[in-house]
């Protein structure tokens, strides 16, 4: 082993904490209860705090509501998840709309680290038009770019996270292309819509990526009814090691890169790949397969 990855085996613990809560309509509420969640996670050590798709805003709003408080609010709730970070010390993660130049906004999920700053955000790009559901008729889906730039990646505490928006969970070729840009961590934030089979799909779904990708993955969900729940933290062989299952609250667990490397040398499917995901898309069919050079 060389020194440099020598080094990086050697990083310390990242505590993080999921935070299953439900955003509602009234913004400055939402900020509230985002503060004494994270305060309740931060006072138990988490460093890193993540929270679901859609907190600032209730996300089964009609579409001109959705519009209206992301031209409203996206501003003021962005400083007041700033305001959180900073006081608390960590690095926050929160879902979001912003507006755009269509009357449909951005659901957007968004990074502030300790000291307030925004470090990077992420538009979704693949909207939950399923189950009777249509994302599309209230979202514009985030920009895709030829060097798939509009893939999130970020450092916190020297582990690599990479960002998914609920019903990007489905892709798994889009977790694949954040791993294989260093990703060890994946964030699902989500209102993942309960229904038939929902909460059985979400689990599967969130244990097969951190199984395939032997990484960590955090999940919080907005709470029954009207969404599954079960926020949970999965590690990279596929053990849940916390949960919150049926009302808001938090769950933590400490991520460790010595459990992370063991889980990869133990079982080096990235390294024994002999194809990979492209995942180019001209609107009307996705390439989606390529062989490993070498292989």
């Amino acid at each position: 082993m060389s020194r440099a990855s020598s080094a990086r085996a050697d990083r310390a613990p990242l505590a993080a904490a999921v935070c299953q809560f439900r955003g509602g309509p009234d913004v400055g509420a939402n900020l509230r209860r985002i503060e004494e969640l994270a305060a309740e996670a931060a006072g138990a050590g988490a460093r890193l705090v993540v929270f679901p798709e859609a907190s600032m805003y209730a996300w089964d709003s009609t579409a001109d509501e959705l519009a209206a408080a992301a031209a409203e609010h996206s501003a003021s709730f962005l400083d007041g998840l700033s305001a959180v970070a900073s006081q608390l010390q960590v690095t926050l993660v929160a879902g979001m709309f912003v507006p755009t130049n269509s009357p449909r906004p951005h659901n957007r999920l968004v990074v502030l680290g300790p000291d307030g700053e925004l470090r990077a955000s992420y538009d979704k790009v693949h909207l939950f038009d399923a189950f009777s559901w249509r994302e599309s008729d209230k979202i514009t889906p985030g920009r895709t770019r030829a060097d798939m730039s509009e893939l999130c990646t970020v450092d916190v505490d020297g582990l690599t996270i990479g960002l998914l928006n609920c019903y990007d969970l489905r892709f798994p070729e889009m977790a694949r292309a954040l791993v294989d840009r260093g990703v060890e961590v994946l964030i699902v934030s989500s209102a993942w819509v309960a229904g038939p089979h929902k909460e059985m799909h979400w689990e599967i779904l969130l244990r097969a990526r951190a199984i395939e990708n032997t990484c960590y993955v955090l999940a919080a969900s907005q709470p029954p009814p009207a969404a599954a729940g079960l926020s949970m933290i999965v590690d990279p062989v596929g053990v849940v090691a916390a949960t919150c299952v049926g009302v808001e609250g938090t769950a933590a667990h400490r991520l460790d890169p010595a459990h992370l490397r063991h889980a990869r040398e133990t079982v080096p499917s990235l390294q024994h790949r002999r194809y990979a995901v492209a995942t180019a898309y001209d609107g009307r069919r996705v390439t989606s397969l390529s062989r490993i050079a070498g292989s």
